[in-house]
């Protein structure tokens, strides 16, 4: 589904979600054991009060003013209601199944396209908020993610979501959980050692420089490499697609095409 493309685009920014998950008092709402399943086995999902500790610490050793920690607190939450009041996500599946056999899945995205502008801003509020716990490589980085996340749902909402709705029809789902495994040693030879093997201790570093960039590149030619296995050639090509698009204004931009 959907969520497979997301999960590609945003995993040089997997470093990001121990401040995306800061609110605690939502802790019942979010099932971490469905995170897990979609993310690569050795990478550790802290608990909630281990995200709480950690935006704390990094708040405090930036030097963030007074009210820093809280403010970031309560924006992670402002986020998560932000995004819950958007879509949801079973409905939002129910409703791309229903539209298969029709072959109106055009309308479905388009139908979810319309409300990009508010999941900008709301992303845009969050990200202000997170500022003064961020040190100045972090700011630079903030700002490149917010492009990278722009561009993500430019490509998924092109011509109100057209690509995606291709990349259900010619079975990219499919694609995907034929090759899983696979697309998962993708990830786990890239960018899973940017995070440790054993419990947080710290909320790591983020950055794009050289390195991230050559490793989104590896990702990018492993993944379009394994998806084009499968008998459509359309998956690949759009997750290929998917890639360049996303680096386009990032960083990563001098690093656009396949090696």
């Amino acid at each position: 589904m959907v969520l497979k493309l997301v999960t590609i685009a945003l995993s040089i920014l997997i470093g990001a979600r121990s401040i995306l998950a800061a609110a605690p008092d939502v802790t019942n709402q979010i099932d971490v054991d469905a995170i897990r399943e979609r993310l690569p086995g050795n990478l550790p999902i802290p608990s909630m009060d281990e995200v709480e500790r950690l935006l704390r610490e990094k708040c405090e050793s930036s030097g963030a003013p007074d009210g820093a920690y809280n403010n970031a607190k309560e924006a992670g939450k402002t986020f998560f209601e932000c995004g819950k009041s958007l879509i949801d996500i079973e409905q939002f599946q129910q409703e791309v199944e229903a539209a298969k056999p029709t072959g109106d899945l055009d309308t479905v995205f388009n139908k979810y396209c319309r409300k990009r502008s508010t999941l900008i801003e709301c992303v845009n509020t969050f990200a202000n908020a997170i500022d003064p716990c961020l040190d100045a490589d972090e700011k630079v980085f903030k700002r490149s993610g917010l492009d990278i996340f722009k561009n993500l749902l430019n490509f998924v909402c092109h011509k109100d979501g057209d690509q995606i709705a291709l990349f259900i029809a010619e079975k990219g789902p499919e694609c995907f959980l034929e090759q899983k495994d696979d697309l998962i040693a993708c990830i786990n030879s890239t960018f899973s050692g940017y995070i440790p093997e054993t419990n947080l201790d710290t909320i790591p570093k983020l950055v794009i420089g050289p390195k991230q960039c050559e490793d989104f590149t590896k990702l990018q030619n492993c993944m379009v490499r394994e998806l084009e296995q499968c008998d459509e050639s359309t998956p690949a090509n759009l997750v290929e697609s998917l890639f360049r698009y996303i680096k386009k204004g990032s960083p990563c931009a001098n690093n656009a095409g396949r090696k």
